[in-house]
């Protein structure tokens, strides 16, 4: 099986990166058992039940090796899972429920007819970037802040939208008096970075992505960052 055309060079990329940070011994397949933490490698965090049924799936299908996974059978399932169909089913599907997303339709229910109840950040983990990107800037212009451009835009290695969204979550949670925000020095750079990655944290999202992956503006981290705000963020609905 090839790897989906649809999946840009740049993605199938860090998904290579990902895949041989658990395939060690460059064997060009994983075993099942490690499929978990392929997908949290992957910045792809699924409940262990949906892991299950990823691999009955490989299994009916006979895309499995002697219980191994390929590179690019993976990556076909990644594209599944982030598919925009998906990514538009999986919002419009959101209700409230005790600080908990109930997901309806088929998202909402294991082969075995089991319901299942997903937390903010599993729900964004089958959100793709635009999707992300939409709510960041909806939210921080709904709050009188700047928007960006997306995960590459140059204004995140100052963490000013980072802070800026933190503020709209939390108003009155940054004090903007220890922010410098003109003519930055590299090293200011990291305090803003600093700051802005421990007050995501205080405020309850589950960030963990280094203050240097804001500074160097590495997308993939970004987007981690964003969509754990977006989490925390949607917990205020």
């Amino acid at each position: 099986m090839a790897a989906p055309a649809q999946i840009s060079q740049d993605e199938l990329e860090e998904l290579r990166e990902a895949f041989a940070k658990i395939d060690v011994d460059s064997h060009g397949h994983i075993g099942t058992d490690e499929l978990n933490d392929l997908f949290k490698a992957a910045n792809l965090p699924l409940p262990g039940y949906r892991v299950r049924e990823i691999i009955q799936d490989l299994t009916k299908t006979g895309d499995l090796h002697d219980g191994k996974v390929t590179f690019n059978e993976f990556a076909n399932v990644v594209h599944g899972l982030k598919s925009t169909e998906v990514a538009k089913t999986f919002k419009k599907a959101i209700n409230k429920k005790e600080g908990i997303y109930a997901v309806a339709g088929t998202s909402e229910q294991s082969s075995s007819g089991t319901q299942h109840s997903y937390s903010e950040e599993e729900k964004v983990a089958f959100v793709n970037d635009d999707t992300i990107v939409t709510w960041v800037n909806d939210t921080l212009t709904q709050a009188g802040k700047g928007t960006i451009s997306g995960f590459k835009d140059g204004s995140i290695a100052t963490s000013m939208p980072v802070l800026d969204l933190i503020d709209a979550i939390q108003p009155g949670s940054i004090r903007y008096d220890l922010i410098k925000v003109e003519d930055l020095t590299e090293e200011e750079k990291l305090n803003n970075a600093k700051y802005a990655i421990s007050m995501a944290r205080k405020i309850g999202a589950r960030v963990y992505a280094l203050p240097e992956d804001l500074v160097e503006v590495k997308p993939k981290m970004v987007m981690t960052v964003f969509a754990c705000l977006m989490a925390r963020g949607m917990k205020r609905v």
